[in-house]
């Protein structure tokens, strides 16, 4: 199949990467050109443009930061949309609001485009070994269509209803990894106020029934300020705002509440 990808960074790389092993004609772009170099002496194209990419190709797959960037690389100056057939099929991998994915599919299909939200988790590793989680929300048949190029990418593949239904799922698993990251601090500080030796603590929790992916983040990292520091911290803070744009301010909603405080250790 011949495939675009936008966003070459530490997800998008590996997933381009893999969508070209497995043998799909693959044309990129990315606006920095040391996002391109592995790509250069490869079979891939290297498209000078989004409109250029999207002349060349049936389906893209896209994992830019945000919906902001979603919307530059398909409706800006030479964007995907003035170029791409009708029918095409467009993955949004990026994590952004279902409000924002909704309006870009409904202003897509304008152009005959179909968009499909498939917000991705697993991290860089499982990107290189095609063992993502994808959540994909849209159009079954439009799925159907792209099934070739998400199997090279993931063994998790799951449909969850209409447009914005994966990214909703997304913000969900996001804001609880957050929230899971502060209870972790409340479990050190539970030791510390039984005089359990912290580090023989972490080395259980790390092993033992509670472990989880985002316990052992902040374990490792050492304190939440640090994971908050680290490159997961700014997508973890935007996907926690924009969970509270859906779920609002109120109280009773204990799991925001909690993952709020992950979004403090980040600006203090």
């Amino acid at each position: 199949m011949k495939v675009g990808f936008i966003g070459l960074g530490s997800m998008g790389l590996p997933m381009a990467q893999r969508l070209q092993a497995a043998g799909h004609d693959l044309t990129v772009y990315a606006r920095r050109a040391a996002s391109i170099e592995p790509f250069r002496g490869t079979s891939a194209t290297i498209a000078a443009t989004p409109a250029a990419m999207g002349a060349a190709v049936d389906a893209v797959g896209m994992c830019v930061f945000d919906a902001a960037g979603v919307e530059e690389v398909m409706f800006g100056p030479a964007g995907l949309a003035e170029t791409l057939r009708p029918g095409a099929v467009v993955l949004v991998h990026s994590t952004v609001s279902p409000t924002q994915i909704r309006a870009i599919a409904e202003r897509a299909a304008t152009h005959h485009v179909r968009v499909l939200d498939a917000p991705v988790s697993g991290g860089a590793p499982r990107a290189q070994t095609g063992e993502l989680t994808i959540m994909i929300g849209g159009d079954a048949a439009a799925l159907t269509d792209v099934n070739d190029l998400l199997s090279a990418l993931s063994n998790h593949v799951i449909h969850l209803g209409a447009i914005g239904a994966g990214s909703h799922a997304k913000l969900i698993n996001n804001t609880l990894f957050a929230a899971q990251i502060t209870l972790t601090d409340d479990a050190l500080q539970a030791g510390t106020s039984l005089g359990v030796d912290p580090a023989g603590l972490a080395a259980v929790l790390m092993t033992s029934s509670s472990a989880c992916i985002a316990s052992g983040l902040r374990l490792r990292a050492g304190s939440t300020a640090n994971v908050a520091a680290s490159p997961a911290g700014p997508p973890l803070v935007k996907d926690v705002h924009l969970m509270t744009e859906l779920l609002g301010n109120a109280p009773g909603h204990e799991l925001l509440d909690v993952a709020h405080r992950f979004t403090t250790a980040a600006h203090p």
